[in-house]
């Protein structure tokens, strides 16, 4: 970017901080605490009167910031963010749901199955004393979402987690896991998991 320029881009301060920006193709994703958006790169839409609107090429580095319906975001847990395609999927802590954004809508696949769990699972991540957190990844190879909510109560030594998989072919979830990863990632269609312990 050119020094010169102008690249600053204001979010309504009431969605809570950016916890997450993802770039795809000509399009900027912004995850806040309570709301996700999406604004244009290197483009600008331009509204007629009679409210038809279309794209232009513009000198804008980040064009108009466009609200994503629904009133989810990422919460504090931007660690949950996994992508694979178009498929962006995220933890919302703050409704205690998991969530998938695909293009502009967002689907809520925690319903699949697992609302109660979810709702409990999320919502004692920061109850009673204990610090936690929602960290996600994509498995290439069995085309599934993992998740794993870790929770490290300050009396004890011990860390209270529980990791499970979302798979797309069935639409719903499938499988615990008894690893607790800090990371989670895919090389060359193989899955990997990192500890710092």
């Amino acid at each position: 970017f050119s020094t010169a320029q102008d690249i600053e881009k204001a979010t309504d301060p009431a969605n809570g901080s950016i916890q997450r920006l993802y770039a795809e193709d000509t399009n900027l994703f912004i995850f806040q605490e309570y709301k996700c958006s999406r604004a244009l790169i290197d483009k600008d839409a331009i509204y007629s009167a009679e409210g038809g609107g279309a794209v232009t090429s513009s000198n804008l580095v980040i064009g108009v910031i466009q609200p994503i319906p629904g009133r989810y975001g990422i919460s504090q847990n931007p660690e949950s963010f996994a992508y694979y395609g178009y498929n962006k999927y995220f933890s919302d802590k703050n409704n205690n749901v998991i969530l998938k954004l695909q293009g502009s809508n967002i689907v809520e696949i925690s319903q699949l199955g697992m609302r109660d769990y979810f709702r409990d699972e999320l919502n004692s991540l920061d109850l009673g004393g204990s610090s936690g957190k929602a960290i996600g990844g994509y498995d290439i190879y069995n085309d599934q979402y993992i998740i794993s909510t870790q929770q490290n109560n300050l009396g004890q030594s011990k860390i209270v987690y529980n990791t499970l998989a979302y798979d797309e072919s069935v639409q719903g979830w499938t499988s615990f896991f008894d690893y607790r990863p800090d990371q989670i990632f895919s090389i060359n269609n193989n899955l990997y998991t990192a500890t710092s312990d």
